[in-house]
């Protein structure tokens, strides 16, 4: 991806937009707490609100666990190849990164459980911007080249 290539010493590699927007991800709104390199994910369950505000909300790990802190609680995704796989969150709900950021800078949907780290952004509408170019850099083209094998073990 255009990151690991800036990460691995090739400074054009990101767009000055893209590099905003990492100086965003990591810096201001904090995207890394949860989102953490090499695979942006950290392999933990949080509560963002998301499916909370339904007539049944989604109950989330709760349903493994039995847990009620566990309530709304889902794994972080990696961030990689986030500009190909919409629509986003565990349910679908968010049709583009446009709308994911916004749910991001309004701080989720409150509720008992949230993240206690989820806050409101404040982002401007440029800083908006420049981190979706930013996760566009998450994306590569290696994998494209990739072929299905013509044979298997015996």
């Amino acid at each position: 991806s255009a990151f690991d290539r800036f990460r691995a010493g090739e400074k054009a590699a990101l767009t000055r937009r893209q590099e905003r927007g990492m100086t965003l991800f990591f810096g201001k709104a904090k995207c890394h707490n949860c989102h953490s390199e090499p695979t942006f994910a950290d392999g933990r369950f949080h509560n963002l609100g998301v499916g909370m505000k339904e007539f049944k909300s989604d109950q989330g790990r709760s349903e493994i666990t039995k847990d009620t802190t566990d309530i709304g609680k889902f794994k972080t995704p990696s961030l990689r190849e986030i500009a190909a796989t919409a629509p986003y969150m565990h349910d679908g709900s968010l049709k583009s990164l446009e709308e994911v950021i916004d749910f991001y800078d309004a701080g989720g949907n409150p509720n008992p459980n949230i993240n206690p780290r989820l806050r409101a952004l404040s982002l401007t509408p440029e800083e908006k911007v420049d981190l979706i170019a930013f996760l566009h850099s998450l994306s590569g083209e290696g994998w494209r080249c990739i072929s299905a094998p013509r044979e298997f073990p015996q």
